[in-house]
């Protein structure tokens, strides 16, 4: 199998080993995508990281794969959480292992973020995952493992935001997660951040695909500075980012 460049950055030249087996590239109707999917039963090994160990802010992936060195634990996948203000704080709710670090945000304001409905991705090992609106979330009781809020909510229960159009002329780099609903599982994309044509999506068109892929929940995490990494050998060169939370795989 060839692999696309977006995988090459973070495999040099090694070939896609068993553990690998949720990396893949896909196109869709004018998008080209780069999935990454978690199965029911890897769903533990998912988590959610801001701050380190010191209490402050990982930063970005280099600030993760060196707290993560510190435990002796190899970085297998990451990508960046939801949206994010000065500090790097995240906008709404971030739980991490279980502890609540910033609550829901159910207030008004501009952006992305704010283009309501926005919602909240959760993981609970027992129930599984789930996308929801931020306020239903508050109604729901629930206490996740893990969970972070951004905006906008995409889809939920096969609905398409309102806000998106067909004929919309802002194409941009973009990533998200969906949960799968025949089986939960949990699958995040990105869009192609080396092709500027294909990799340049809607809102509408992304949205489109996570439908495509069997999701009726999907969340969109953030734009521009979005990226993901896949098995990264030990001595490769991470290019510097800002990032609040971010989502990993370990071991």
């Amino acid at each position: 199998m060839k692999l696309p460049h977006w995988l090459l950055a973070a495999f040099g030249c090694a070939t896609i080993a068993s553990h690998l087996h949720g990396a893949e590239t896909l196109d869709h109707e004018g998008g080209r995508y780069h999935l990454y999917r978690v199965d029911k039963a890897d769903w533990s090994r998912l988590q959610l990281a801001w701050l380190g160990e010191n209490g402050q802010p990982l930063g970005d992936f280099n600030g993760l794969r060196q707290q993560l060195a510190t435990q002796n634990k190899k970085l297998i996948f990451a990508t960046n959480a939801g949206i994010f203000e000065r500090g790097p704080k995240p906008c709404g709710l971030t739980i991490c292992a279980g502890k609540e670090l910033v609550p829901v945000s159910l207030r008004e304001g501009e952006g992305n973020f704010y283009l309501k409905p926005n919602g909240i991705f959760y993981l609970d090992d027992q129930t599984g995952p789930g996308v929801m609106e931020a306020a239903e979330f508050v109604k729901s009781g629930l206490k996740p493992r893990l969970a972070t809020q951004s905006g906008p909510l995409m889809l939920r229960n096969g609905v398409i935001h309102p806000a998106f159009t067909v004929n919309s002329p802002n194409k941009r780099l973009r990533n998200a997660v969906g949960v799968r609903a025949k089986d939960g599982q949990i699958i995040f994309a990105m869009s192609d951040p080396d092709d500027a044509v294909k990799g340049r999506v809607t809102f509408h068109q992304f949205t489109q695909f996570f439908i495509h892929l069997g999701c009726k929940d999907a969340l969109y995490l953030d734009g521009d500075i979005s990226n993901m990494l896949v098995d990264p050998k030990p001595d490769v060169k991470l290019t510097p980012n800002t990032f609040a939370a971010m989502f990993f795989v370990a071991e």
